[in-house]
């Protein structure tokens, strides 16, 4: 049987592109509708070091209380994530959630390492302009901003770190992506060794993280497989992992519960 050569090359240019666009193109969704609450809180500037003007929202602690850095996930902006701090807001814990470039209110465009300029911005509001320590602050990551997080956890010494539905890396993240519409293992397998732009590269540094590391995730998550949720584990030296049923990726109803121990147990300390 004669190999057709040229059949074959043109599949792997076709599955190339197909992957490059899948895995690239399905990382961010900013919305710039930026949905009102009642909730107390103060409206927020301030500038990233590159000169992007980003947009947060603050509720402070109450006394001897941390406060959280909120870091979110890749859709919507910080308006679809505030209602998860709410319960722990009531309890006396501050909250600063803040957008990244290009979503909400904030300026720019969305690319990984802005985000980590983003974040870097955020924790310097807190540090210089409401005077928090960063060992005060507890880092909480949601999704691609668990790789937002895991970043700024091994810059600093902070009093924790959370890893909330979260996965390994965009490379993972593009087989995972690719199983649901590419059935062939060898198109999946390209993405290791496509030279992939953006990274967010969770299991190369979560053993780095010092801090008391919670790592919480959901079975039932339709968007991020919780195997590596597991993985993320495996490679860590200190966390405390937990897996739940019945929430999907943006879910939180049984997983708030187990942060909220984490918070009082880590509060306590």
């Amino acid at each position: 049987m004669k190999i057709n050569w040229k059949r074959i090359f043109l599949s792997i240019i076709i599955g190339f592109y197909i992957i490059l666009f899948l895995c690239t193109n399905n990382i961010y969704f900013p919305s710039k509708e930026v949905y009102e609450t009642k909730y107390p809180h103060e409206n927020v500037y301030f500038k990233t070091i590159d000169g992007k003007k980003l947009n947060a929202w603050y509720v402070p602690p109450q006394k001897e209380y941390p406060i959280i850095l909120f870091s979110h996930g890749n859709g919507g902006n910080i308006s679809y994530f505030f209602d998860m701090l709410i319960p722990v807001t009531n309890m006396g814990y501050g909250a600063f959630i803040y957008d990244y470039r290009g979503y909400g209110k904030s300026e720019g465009f969305p690319f990984e390492k802005g985000l980590y300029k983003d974040a870097r911005a955020a924790l310097n509001f807190l540090n210089n302009e409401k005077n928090i320590k960063s060992e005060n602050i507890i880092l909480w990551g949601l999704s691609i901003g668990g790789g937002v997080t895991s970043k700024i956890a091994i810059e600093d010494d902070f009093k924790a770190v959370i890893l909330q539905s979260t996965f390994t890396n965009i490379r993972d993240m593009g087989k995972a992506t690719l199983k649901r519409v590419v059935k062939k293992d060898w198109l999946q397998n390209l993405v290791y060794f496509i030279p992939f732009i953006q990274k967010f590269d969770n299991y190369s540094r979560i053993d780095r993280i010092s801090e008391p590391l919670l790592i919480v995730h959901s079975i039932d998550d339709s968007t991020i497989p919780y195997e590596q949720a597991i993985k993320n584990n495996k490679k860590s030296n200190n966390s405390e992992f937990f897996l739940v049923k019945g929430d999907d990726h943006n879910d939180y109803e049984n997983s708030l519960p187990l942060i909220i121990d984490f918070l009082e147990k880590i509060r306590n300390m």
